[in-house]
């Protein structure tokens, strides 16, 4: 069963908002499930990024990406971001068919879910819809 906080290594893409580097079909990215529908199944989540893309993000939403240690995840080879600007939508059988990493742990949990409630990119609806409001 799919909880809120588990991180899935999955094969992110456009169904993601992610988009594939280098005409591949997707990019693996570190998922953490941030909130379910009331369907039970769409999550909205947020993904580990490696750097932040400073040509695509705006100064004013850098204070959006959360620095994460990579000594804080056994997974994470460098340290990292949890991009908190904007959730990410993902299906159950996109996650079941990544791997399971863990938990992100509480204070990360508690940190993420304040950035993405205060995300201009974010709407209320859109966070009600998996559970953040």
């Amino acid at each position: 069963m799919i909880e809120v906080g588990q991180i899935y290594l999955i094969k992110a893409d456009e169904s993601n908002d992610i988009t594939p580097k280098g005409g591949m079909d997707y990019r693996p990215k570190y998922f953490v499930v941030m909130g379910i529908d009331e369907e039970g199944n769409i999550y909205g989540g947020v993904v580990f990024d490696s750097e932040i893309n400073r040509n695509h993000v705006s100064p004013m939403m850098m204070e959006f990406f959360m620095p994460i240690a990579a000594s804080e995840y056994s997974f994470l080879t460098h340290d990292s971001f949890l991009d908190c600007s904007k959730l990410k939508p993902a299906v159950a059988k996109k996650l079941l068919n990544g791997q399971y990493m863990g938990i992100l742990k509480s204070e990360h949990m508690t940190e993420a879910k304040r950035l993405i409630c205060m995300s201009p990119r974010e709407s209320f609806v859109h966070l009600r819809k998996y559970g953040l409001r």
